[in-house]
């Protein structure tokens, strides 16, 4: 699960679902709404969507198009491969699916997708409800933690789940909360100034760029760059993020192991290390790897530590020497 902050299109996002929510029918591109967004930045109508599962009729009052040919755009646009819409009230009634009705609705909707031949591993989802249609999500929190926990467990193909908001007015009180749940040290949040390494950072950002032409590694080179492209970072958003470069690519170094698909991160390296990869090259790694780790798994019992500018300076150096080397391994 990740929270980002930001305009969608700007987001670098890759998802292969993106959810919005609606009133029944109402699909008029408001400006300063997400509907009017989507059709400022991709041209997209939502009158004039095809639809590939249509359950309107149902509890669910939902529906999903058929995949989107989205006009070409910045590299690092937001890119989804369907949309789900959200309709009805946003407000519990009798009978409908608590505790937050249009995400109980889109839950189950994942759970039934799978069965209609629709995979959606990603899935992109701002906070449904929030806007016109008036819902607190401050008063929803506890029990979207908990519905978030019921996803993951009963929609196996679910890998990401992306929340987004133009302000984090209230996605700071739900990370408080994931922190809390956690247990992860209340500095984590904070931002540090990338500005200080500027040298570095633009070299890495680069060196990314060229990188991106791999289909598997596009859309997670893409985000990272979203996040090094701005003043400020979140220590967690860029160690799980540099993690993910990094597993792609050692994966993909492997592509020909008989048993890649069941390898960790940290056996892949392993396995490169026995291959004859350089010293150097795998403690950088294990660097990135160890760091993304410390971010998406902060340690308990008393060993939480404060994450400062030198630790993310030592994980970006040493990414840059893993991308800059890559491929590691001779033909």
């Amino acid at each position: 699960m990740e929270l980002r902050v930001g305009d969608l299109p700007l987001l670098g996002l890759e998802a292969d679902l993106l959810v919005v929510s609606a009133f029944e029918g109402h699909y008029v591109p408001l400006r300063g709404t997400l509907l009017g967004r989507l059709h400022e930045a991709y041209g997209l109508d939502l009158s004039r969507l095809a639809m590939a599962l249509d359950l309107r009729d149902s509890p669910l009052r939902c529906w999903v198009s058929e995949p989107l040919q989205l006009p070409s755009g910045p590299p690092e646009q937001s890119r989804f491969r369907q949309l789900a819409v959200i309709e009805g009230g946003m407000v519990a009634e009798p009978g409908d699916l608590l505790p937050w009705p249009p995400f109980n609705r889109l839950f189950s909707l994942l759970a039934l997708l799978p069965m209609r031949g629709i995979t959606c591993g990603t899935v992109a989802s701002p906070l449904l409800g929030s806007g016109q249609q008036g819902i607190d999500p401050l008063a929803h929190y506890p029990d979207l933690l908990e519905a978030y926990r019921d996803a993951f467990r009963h929609v196996p193909e679910l890998r990401r789940l992306i929340l987004f908001d133009r302000t984090d007015q209230h996605l700071r009180p739900l990370a408080q909360a994931i922190d809390v749940s956690l247990g992860r040290s209340a500095a984590a949040p904070f931002r540090l100034d990338l500005q200080a390494a500027l040298s570095l950072k633009d070299g890495l950002v680069g060196l990314l760029r060229r990188r991106n032409r791999s289909d598997t590694l596009s859309h997670d080179i893409s985000e990272l760059n979203a996040l090094l492209r701005a003043e400020q970072v979140s220590p967690v958003a860029l160690g799980i993020h540099a993690r993910r470069v990094v597993e792609q690519l050692v994966l993909q170094q492997l592509a020909t192991e008989p048993d890649v698909e069941r390898l960790t991160l940290d056996k892949g390296i392993r396995r490169l290390r026995d291959r004859g990869a350089d010293r150097w090259l795998i403690s950088c790694l294990h660097q990135v790897r160890s760091f993304g780790n410390w971010m998406g798994h902060p340690p308990g019992n008393g060993q939480a530590r404060a994450v400062q500018l030198h630790d993310v300076l030592a994980m970006l150096a040493a990414l840059q020497r893993v991308v800059e080397d890559y491929p590691w391994l001779s033909p």
